[in-house]
């Protein structure tokens, strides 16, 4: 009969528990940032610190500015400080993360070297693809050389090991 008792009680945790995984997977598989207003997400990441944290500002529309904002000098407080209003992702998976940034560094633009460094910092095989294959490609040279720069700045052993096979073929 106890065991009775605590039936409702379990439904409850699971569908609780159902709701909020499934909110998350959804956020996870696409970033929709339809409405004007700022809008903020986290990954894991590269290095020293656990999360990094990207805010975007969406206006007409479209994207106008990229804010990455670490746990280093208090950045992550005041940012939550500064946009309260910021509609929240949570913590995304890396290659949905990936995939939005990704529209903003096929050619030169205000938001591309903020797309690569963002990229950079995700704790993902596909970030560094993704930047390898902006430095192969025959897309603009200076989003090349951000991609290369950003590459350089990431704490990744491996984009360490890429750069080092194109100085060794210079």
């Amino acid at each position: 009969m106890a065991q009775l008792n605590r039936l409702p009680g379990l439904l409850l945790v699971l569908v609780l528990f159902a709701a909020g995984s499934s909110s998350e997977i959804l956020a996870a598989e696409t970033i929709k940032l339809d409405d004007d207003g700022w809008y903020t997400w986290r990954v894991k990441t590269v290095g020293e610190y656990d999360e990094q944290k990207f805010y975007i500002h969406v206006q007409d529309g479209k994207a106008k500015e990229i804010e990455i904002v670490g746990r280093w000098c208090d950045g992550w407080q005041r940012s939550e400080r500064q946009y309260p209003e910021a509609i929240d992702f949570g913590l995304l998976e890396a290659d949905s993360s990936i995939d939005w940034f990704e529209q903003y560094i096929g050619k030169r633009s205000d938001l591309s070297s903020d797309a690569l460094a963002a990229i950079s910092m995700h704790n993902s095989e596909r970030a560094l693809q993704v930047l390898i294959g902006i430095v192969e490609s025959d897309v603009d040279m200076e989003v090349r050389e951000d991609a290369v720069f950003w590459m350089a700045q990431s704490d990744s052993e491996a984009a360490f090991e890429y750069l080092d096979t194109l100085l060794m073929a210079q």
